[in-house]
């Protein structure tokens, strides 16, 4: 019968690679996702870098995770690409070459009403890292309020504001219609 995952952190704790690679194997590319998310970029190795930090952390703390321990590691791995983003700053990418005269922006919305994946990315690095990080951890790995405001060291109520604020912003960006409108 298999290890659950909370048996593999601990015997990997312990150091048996066996359960550790069984923990990666099972939660390293959701980890992966969401460091890309939080630090806003798509290439290079940072966000390896940051699940490796994530992955260190885990190991080497005292704490265990009280429920699912897939969502308590990508929790980690998004507090860690904050840290990243904070001890690096934020550096600039280069832009996307300007569109040959008469040729057209890709929309956010299609006619169908399907949202453009790579606007939304373009809308998403223009935020700040911890708006990112909260609608990354609300919105795509269904974290509650409450349960972002524990990972990021915040009041629930701050972590309202801020999502509320981050989905308005966002919305612009994207020049999304409001509710209502059509």
């Amino acid at each position: 019968m298999p290890n659950t995952d909370l048996e593999d952190l601990l015997a990997a704790r312990q150091g048996d690679t066996g359960a550790g690679e069984a923990l990666v194997q099972r939660h390293g590319s959701s980890m992966l996702r969401t460091a890309w998310r939080v630090l806003g970029r798509y290439g290079g190795n940072e966000a390896d870098d940051v699940v490796q930090e994530a992955l260190i952390a885990a190991l080497t703390t005292g704490a265990l995770p009280t429920g699912d321990v897939g969502a308590w590691l990508r929790s980690i791995a998004a507090r860690k690409a904050l840290d990243a983003l904070r001890r690096t700053g934020r550096r600039k990418e280069d832009a996307l070459p300007e569109p040959e005269e008469g040729a057209e922006l890709p929309a956010a919305v299609d006619l169908e009403g399907r949202l453009d994946v790579m606007t939304i990315r373009r809308g998403l690095d223009q935020l700040s890292a911890k708006d990112r990080a909260v609608l990354t951890l609300a919105d795509l790995e269904g974290y509650t309020m409450a349960e972002i405001a524990g990972i990021l060291g915040s009041t629930t109520v701050a972590i309202k504001l801020r999502a509320s604020r981050a989905r308005r912003k966002l919305a612009r960006l994207l020049e999304l219609p409001r509710r209502g409108e059509v």
